[in-house]
């Protein structure tokens, strides 16, 4: 990142750290598998005892009887008969519950007790056999399902199941025993597709909440994205996902793949009091390509990359990577780029690829974490934790930021003989294997806005970020992409107004391991602390200036902390413009852009760039962008109404715009005299007169604007009167000279102005004219009377004006930069330079009106003193 003015302390090293390796095992499925089979046993013995002689076509009809035989087959070759002795060990749970079931008669009235007592469980048995038989994942209740079902057995009549008592028995004195068995239950062949899908480490707990997110992991397999990853911290459960996912697409008949390739980078694993690495682990991406093309069935290949390309284009696979965040190299991503259709790839990372369909995974909820605590505990049984109140369990699982990872090490620490309290606030081991390596893949950069969020807590704007740490929009940005796509930083919308503002803020879990493997140093934390005051203050600096003057084009509409940093750079692209270099403006426009694309004044300022350059097209274009970021601003549409109303030749388009502006301000007179302006350029000049005397009654906090609007009101009045005396319509020219009475008495009163006297004369004059010319008595009378009321506002203006008098421009000498005004049978010479302003020349024409000071006694002739023209 560039930095600017003072130099930023350099962050202090950190020590190094040695990873190891551990084994995994799933006590949970081996003691399902230790109690169901020791139940089948049982119930085979009472077939032997009740029907020895029983025909298995017979009891099961002759498609379920082949099945049996099958299943011999495989051991022993076909049987030579169906005899119950050769069958038997053949038949499942299931099989022989549906036997002694059609030998009801036969059983004793014990056994047929226990038989009823057993019906409620058959279903949670049945499928919990088929998890164990099948290496499907176990559901959280399949254990307690189990025990509880043999456990009633054995206390009804143990005496009827005599290998489940002895199986309960040793299980009670020593459940490590169970650790030494191999699953070996009689099951038909399994059905799915070919895979090599591990037992997942949630086994002995089950798979806790999360089914949005399996749901969408899903759909997005299914759909058109050639690549999905789930993201997310370490130890945040990506491989369970993962499995969970893989696991239900196995079953699902509706999917298309012809094999699921399970291979993974996983380097480490995390103990109690340390990590270990695990030997052989796969180095690089080309590693994993060959582990994946051997399960395929390949012969090791000179290139592994196209052997397994072949394949996944020869059959529809689901490949399945995990912890990539290890082998993250160019040789993948070009694998990925190259994947044939049909065949698709899951990746579980701590580190995206910016090449997939990215699945971001949250932590736990408060009630997930709680339960998987619970669960975890009663399992491992520990009792110093499932001897705890909910609400103590509660508190424990809400320390642990909703990790699995983080709640599993924490039970284990327990069960090793470490007390909770010590467990949670020295989780530095736990940190480290979580976020090191992905800590150890960023940039100087990325590194430097984490101190600089770990210094500044709470969420914050690319636009802050950037102004703390001294750089632009393209740096912070690929900072903030580097973060995320790492964890550490987690990004969030909100709605200051009608539009999302993006924050970002650490993750509870990168906080954590950040203050503790990577402390800011004391000085850095001081020039951080130092620059944010910088921006805080000059926030307050620009709220002030906007908040005086919200009308004013060269103030910034602020909206929150996170607008600092960009309005500062709005502030300069105006001043850059006006200093003559457009370009400079542009490109502070473009950085604040980059830095807040929903900011609307980054757009409404470029607007008044291109408008102050005449690049009209180019201003309406920015104006259209800011206002579908902030439709409803005032200021936005007064600034757009007045753009449209003139640069961009569409005043009835404008005038909405302004009337817009009014709506959210009430009665700003600022927004007033530009709607009686707008109304006055489009003709219709009895709404100018109703604005300006809307605002003759509310503006008197307001001067200045006010007196625009009553300037305008009185144009209005003066230009319409006149129009519609000269076309004959003396009756309606008189209607809007009434209506302009309370704008005139104003003027007199609270807001003098001397050309509004000017205009006044001009009314006056209108009256004479009409009093002159009216046919109709009724007419002439009101003429006159309206010019008397005139004429007693404009005495109250005082001597200073009552000599002026109203004129037509007849001669104009452009070279010569004078000409002549006629006001009855003289004609009074002017010079260019007596007029309010050099611009006012350009609009002279022969016939337009003046307001002007009679100089008879001249020396040179007749002059037109103080002229102004009344367009």
């Amino acid at each position: 990142m560039a930095r600017a003015g003072s130099r930023r302390p350099e962050p202090r090293p950190t020590r190094n750290r040695t990873p190891g390796d551990i084994l995994s095992f799933s006590a949970a499925r081996l003691t399902c598998f230790a109690l169901l089979s020791a139940l089948e046993e049982d119930l085979r013995a009472e077939i032997e005892a009740v029907a020895p002689d029983l025909d298995i076509v017979e009891s099961f009809g002759p498609d379920r009887a082949e099945q049996i035989r099958r299943r011999r087959a495989r051991d022993h070759g076909r049987p030579q008969s169906d005899s119950l002795v050769t069958l038997l060990p053949y038949l499942d749970f299931a099989d022989a519950f549906t036997i002694l079931n059609k030998q009801y008669n036969k059983l004793s009235e014990s056994l047929k007790v226990l038989l009823d007592e057993l019906k409620p469980y058959n279903g949670q048995l049945f499928a919990a056999r088929n998890r164990v038989a099948h290496s499907r994942p176990m559901e959280i209740d399949d254990l307690p399902n189990v025990i509880d079902a043999t456990r009633a057995l054995i206390h009804k009549r143990g005496d009827h199941f005599p290998s489940l008592t002895a199986t309960h028995d040793r299980i009670a004195q020593d459940p490590s025993h169970v650790l030494a068995l191999t699953v070996d239950l009689i099951a038909d062949p399994d059905r799915a597709p070919q895979n090599n899908l591990p037992v997942p480490d949630f086994d002995e707990t089950g798979f806790f909440g999360r089914r949005a997110q399996v749901d969408r992991v899903k759909k997005a397999v299914k759909g058109a994205y050639p690549v999905v990853s789930i993201l997310g911290d370490g130890g945040l459960g990506k491989t369970a996902l993962a499995l969970k996912v893989a696991y239900e697409l196995l079953d699902d008949h509706k999917q298309s793949f012809d094999a699921f390739v399970w291979v993974t980078a996983k380097a480490t694993v995390l103990t109690v009091n340390e990590i270990r690495r695990i030997n052989d682990a796969v180095q690089d991406s080309l590693g994993l390509f060959t582990l994946a093309a051997a399960e395929l069935g390949g012969d090791s290949s000179a290139d592994p990359t196209q052997e397994l390309l072949s394949y996944l284009e020869t059959f529809k696979v689901l490949l399945i990577l995990d912890n990539m965040e290890t082998v993250l190299d160019q040789r993948l991503r070009d694998f990925l780029l190259d994947l044939p259709m049909g065949s698709k790839v899951m990746i579980t990372s701590r580190i995206g690829l910016g090449i997939e369909n990215p699945v971001q995974l949250a932590p736990l909820t408060a009630d997930e974490s709680a339960n998987l605590l619970r669960a975890v505990s009663r399992v491992r049984q520990v009792p110093a934790l499932t001897s705890l109140t909910q609400t103590q369990v509660q508190s424990l699982a809400g320390a642990m930021s909703g990790h699995p990872a983080y709640i599993k090490w924490f039970v284990s620490g327990v069960q090793a003989g470490r007390r909770p309290e010590e467990l949670l606030s020295n989780n530095e081991l736990l940190l480290d294997f979580c976020m090191s390596n992905v800590y150890e893949y960023l940039d100087e950069s990325p590194k430097a806005v984490l101190r600089s969020m770990q210094s500044l807590p709470g969420a914050k704007t690319q636009a802050e970020l950037a102004f703390v740490n001294q750089c632009n929009s393209s740096d912070i940005q690929a900072a903030l992409l580097a973060l995320i796509t790492t964890n550490f930083v987690q990004m969030q919308s909100l709605s200051p107004s009608q539009v999302l503002e993006t924050t970002y803020q650490l993750s509870d879990f990168g906080r954590q391991y950040l203050d503790k493997a990577h402390p800011v140093s004391p000085a850095e934390h001081a020039w951080l602390v130092a620059r944010h005051g910088e921006l805080s203050a000059l926030g307050d600096t620009l709220r002030a200036e906007n908040s005086a003057s919200p009308f004013d084009p060269y103030t910034v509409d602020v909206r929150s902390t996170g607008d600092f940093h960009v309005a500062k750079l709005l502030r300069d692209a105006m001043q850059a413009v006006h200093g003559g270099d457009g370009e400079a403006a542009l490109a502070l426009c473009k950085e604040a852009q980059g830095l807040s694309p929903t900011y609307h004044e980054a757009w409404r300022v470029e607007a008044l760039v291109h408008d102050l350059r005449g690049d009209f097209p180019s201003a309406a274009l920015a104006y259209d962008r800011a206002v579908e970021l902030a439709p409803d601003a005032a200021p936005l549409n007064y600034f757009y109404g007045i753009y449209l109303s003139t640069h961009g030749a569409n005043p009835k388009q404008g005038l909405r715009r302004l009337q817009k502006a009014m709506q959210e301000t009430g009665s700003d007179s600022a927004v007033l005299a530009q709607i009686a302006r707008t109304h006055t350029l489009l003709a219709d000049w009895s709404s100018a007169i109703s604005t300006a005397t809307h605002a003759a009654r509310t503006g008197r906090l307001q001067p200045r604007e006010t007196s625009e609007a009553l300037l305008w009101g009185l144009r209005a009045a003066a230009v319409g009167a006149q129009t519609l005396a000269e076309a004959g319509a003396h009756a309606q020219s008189l209607e809007l000279i009434e209506e302009s009475l309370p704008v005139c008495a104003a003027v007199a009163s609270d807001f003098p102005l001397g050309i509004a006297f000017d205009r006044i004369l001009q009314l006056i004059e209108v009256c004479e004219g009409i009093a002159r010319e009216a046919s109709d008595d009724f007419v002439a009378r009101k003429s006159a009377q309206f010019e008397g009321a005139l004429d007693a506002i404009h005495l109250e203006r005082g001597p200073h004006d009552s000599g002026r008098r109203i004129g037509r421009i007849t001669t104009l000498f452009p070279e010569k930069y004078f000409g002549f005004i006629k006001c009855g049978k003289t004609d009074y010479f002017f010079h260019g330079r007596a007029l309010p302003s050099a611009d006012v020349w350009d609009v002279l024409v022969e016939g337009t009106p003046v307001a002007f000071r009679p100089i008879d006694d001249h020396p040179r002739g007749a002059r037109a003193g103080e002229p102004v023209p009344l367009t």
